[in-house]
């Protein structure tokens, strides 16, 4: 697998060749990410994927968005299996975050999400 990398805002990073992109492990993990922080309903070509963020960071909707995020992560191209998953909603500030290791081809990995 090769995916062109991205910054810290998620944006692409241009301006290298070649070391622009990441391979293997990585390219998977930048490909996770991404594909983690879509929003459904939001890509014109893809209304379907994505986690429905603006319907489940409310009260009540936790288990909702762990099967959103647990449905993502197990499409994402490459990944195997989810050996373990936690998750932690903080209602007031609007932030998820969800703690899983990650079964790939290229090898498992601790992975942290926060949205």
């Amino acid at each position: 697998m090769i995916i062109r990398n991205i910054d810290v805002n998620g944006d692409w990073i241009y301006g290298k060749g070649k070391n622009d992109y990441m391979r293997d492990l990585n390219a998977l993990k930048v490909d996770l990410i991404t594909r983690l922080k879509q929003w459904k309903f939001d890509c014109f070509f893809a209304v379907d994927e994505g986690i429905d963020y603006k319907n489940f960071l409310d009260r009540g909707t936790q288990i909702f968005l762990d099967n959103d995020i647990k449905r993502v992560t197990l499409q994402t191209d490459g990944v195997l299996r989810m050996d373990t998953f936690e998750s932690t909603i903080e209602l007031d500030e609007r932030i998820y975050q969800a703690e899983m290791n990650i079964a790939t081809i290229y090898g498992s990995f601790e992975f942290l999400f926060a949205a």
